[in-house]
């Protein structure tokens, strides 16, 4: 079996996060809504671990995850106004995509997966 190349790992995992988010954002009352979310942040780590740091990736996938959060956060306390929140997660799954389009073609594995742990913990702080 051929051994998958990096980019097509990275596509892999890209094409995994679009429908989590999508789901989150049109998920409702759902029951798995939470379960979405842990989703979301386990396809953002296995993407982001794939890289060496970068500031700007790092910022793009805090903040889409963030979005993603205060929504179901809201959500399940039935706070309000969705309609703002939904906006904001569309504009921040719009700059992690453009951003993870615009360094793939520059991006270098990340030869160190010891530092996995810590970029989980420091990425997903703010939410």
């Amino acid at each position: 079996m051929a051994e998958k190349s990096f980019t097509d790992t990275i596509e892999e995992n890209l094409a995994f996060i679009s429908p989590t988010v999508k789901a989150i954002e049109f998920g409702g009352d759902q029951p798995y809504f939470c379960e979405l979310q842990t989703l979301l942040r386990q396809h953002l780590t296995s993407l982001v671990v794939l890289f060496e740091r970068d500031p700007g990736l790092d910022a793009a996938t805090a903040d889409l995850y963030a979005a993603a959060a205060a929504i179901v956060q809201d959500t399940t306390l039935a706070s309000q106004p969705l309609a703002r929140k939904r906006r904001l997660l569309k504009e921040a799954q719009e700059r992690f995509q453009d951003r993870f389009q615009e360094r793939i073609s520059t991006a270098r594995p990340n030869g160190r997966r010891a530092c996995a742990a810590w970029r989980q913990s420091e990425l997903f702080l703010a939410a």
